[in-house]
């Protein structure tokens, strides 16, 4: 019975805060972004859980909450569908040419196509089933984690993207910036 009122606080704050961009704009994933693409939001609840569990172990461990950004929103979406639809799994931004990946773009100059800001990192997961699952695997390893616990880091996105048409199914991106 204790962890209820904590259920109930959490669901509370899951449904309490709008995430930006929730219409569907179609995309072509066979070129380097632009960064006006919008991807249509998957599961907004799996992505305000994520941002939840990143703030409270930011928190935990002394560090201010990351506010979200719109544009870090949009770079994050778009990296996980892009790698959902083209069937990768790597940071940079590939493109398929006939039967052929090949490496698109960089990673942050990817996300600073929708970003004018500084990002300083980007975490990426597939596979994984669930916003804690990601998160947990986040947490145990230490270049993921050094991420998560950036002190200089102010602002992130995060996105999650699922399709039953490549290897991992469900992909997930958390970017984080200093504004």
């Amino acid at each position: 019975m204790k962890s209820l009122p904590y259920l109930l606080v959490l669901s509370a704050l899951l449904f309490s805060f709008h995430l930006p961009n929730e219409k569907p704009v179609s995309v072509k994933f066979n070129a380097n972004p632009s960064g006006k693409e919008q991807i249509q939001v998957m599961n907004s609840s799996f992505e305000k859980e994520l941002i939840l569990l990143i703030n409270n172990y930011r928190n935990e461990h002394g560090l201010s909450s990351l506010k979200i950004h719109n544009s870090l929103m949009r770079a994050s979406r778009y990296h996980a569908a892009d790698m959902a639809n083209e069937d990768y799994f790597e940071h940079a931004t590939h493109n398929r040419i006939g039967n052929r990946l090949v490496r698109g773009m960089s990673t942050f100059k990817r996300i600073k196509m929708f970003y004018d800001g500084f990002a300083n990192t980007e975490n990426c997961g597939a596979g994984y089933s669930s916003p804690q699952a990601v998160f947990s695997g986040w947490v145990n390893s230490p270049g993921h984690h050094a991420n998560l616990l950036n002190e200089s880091a102010t602002h992130m996105g995060v996105g999650y993207y699922q399709t039953n048409h490549s290897t991992y199914k469900r992909y997930w991106v958390f970017v984080s910036s200093v504004e």
